[in-house]
């Protein structure tokens, strides 16, 4: 056999000298194409019948209004009220609708010149997001429709009907995950946007993260998409490697020598000084006390748990502004500002994709609920797959 060493010598070098390409994540979940309906298409829904259990059910496509719109669903996270509702003992009239922090993609518009909360025209093909409304709750539902019967009352289904409008916002231009992540980012964004303007926080100021969980890497990443780069997280030694690919600056562990001493002792060393702002991003009800021993005098604090779901601990304090009675509601402008965010994000190849740590199938709605109670890791996402 003739073997032509002068050309797997070539090949060898080509390879060893060829740019190494970054792979980018992809979930075997996402549609690759605009589903097209055909008429045939049987739709299902996750309707939480009783405590715990969750039923999938079938139903007949409803037609769509002139002002509506429906979706093919890709995926939706798993929200802190889904899982209240998942753990409720009673419900009357059945459960409200759950699955808030879906997308997907449209398959169908009800009228021509339909647009989004930006002005967009919307068109089939087109990748969206629903806010969620003022008075949104109870047996109310995205569609109109009520939740105790069997329609797309909910992200946690194949298809979704929409009013267009305030609503539905289009987001072509971000990927899956990022779209998945836009409610929890939103939160995130606007309040440490807003304590960046309060401080006067830039590149040459120093900003503490107390906690490294899903709160805490995305206010790690939008300290770092905001230009404010000595980004100091405090957190258990295992989390190191996660807060710096988010964009830390220095990692300090919390369980070193000295305990909180130690601690102010390794900021200095770091920065040359205390913290200009500490976002606490841990339900823990000393949070505050230990966030204060961190920052200078003049300096500032942050507690975003309760954007994210959890309860307001008896120590803390909080600007009432940021979290009035019933929930938070957000503009265009907050959208947009978010998803400039994540976009930014990408282009600066933080991961946020990794904050998605659990994806199941529709399916497995169920198994996915009880990762969440048993707080396994960050983001659970459940998939129209």
């Amino acid at each position: 056999m003739d073997i032509k060493i002068d050309e797997i010598v070539k090949q060898v070098l080509s390879e060893i000298d060829a740019p190494s390409r970054p792979v980018q994540p992809k979930t075997t979940f996402v549609l690759e194409e605009t589903p097209a309906l055909t008429g045939r298409e049987v739709g299902k829904t996750a309707v939480l019948d009783s405590q715990e259990d969750y039923m999938i059910k079938n139903y007949v496509l409803p037609e769509v209004g002139p002002k509506e719109i429906l979706v093919c669903v890709e995926g939706c996270m798993i929200s802190p009220s889904d899982v209240t509702e998942f753990l409720k003992e009673r419900r009357a009239a059945g459960s409200s609708a759950q699955g808030q922090e879906g997308t997907g993609i449209i398959v169908k518009v009800g009228s021509e010149n339909l647009q989004d909360a930006k002005g967009n025209v919307l068109k089939v093909g087109d990748k969206v997001i629903a806010a969620k409304k003022a008075g949104f709750g109870g047996v109310s539902t995205y569609g109109g429709r009520k939740a105790n019967t069997v329609a797309p009352n909910g992200w946690f289904a194949n298809y979704i009907v929409l009013p267009a409008g305030q609503q539905v916002y289009q987001v072509n231009g971000l990927d899956l995950e990022s779209r998945l992540l836009i409610t929890r980012s939103i939160s995130i964004y606007t309040e440490v946007e807003r304590m960046s303007k309060m401080c006067k926080l830039d590149a040459d100021k120093t900003a503490v993260v107390l906690g490294c969980g899903m709160e805490g890497l995305l206010t790690v990443a939008v300290l770092k998409t905001l230009g404010i780069n000595k980004i100091i997280v405090i957190d258990k030694e295992s989390e190191k490697s996660r807060a710096m690919e988010f964009g830390a600056w220095e990692f300090i562990g919390s369980h070193g020598k000295n305990g909180v001493a130690g601690v102010k002792d390794k900021i200095r060393a770091a920065a040359g000084d205390m913290a200009d702002a500490v976002f606490i991003c841990t339900d823990s009800p000393m949070g505050r006390n230990v966030a204060r021993r961190f920052m200078k005098n003049s300096g500032s604090i942050c507690e975003m748990g309760f954007l994210c779901g959890w309860r307001r601990t008896p120590t803390a304090r909080y600007f009432e502004d940021s979290m009035p009675a019933g929930g938070r509601f957000y503009a265009a402008r907050d959208y947009e500002n978010c998803m400039n965010f994540l976009a930014k994000a990408a282009e600066m190849k933080l991961p946020l994709y990794k904050l998605i740590t659990h994806r199941y199938k529709l399916e497995e709605i169920n198994e996915a609920m009880w990762t969440v109670v048993r707080e396994e890791g960050l983001g659970i996402a459940v998939f129209n797959r």
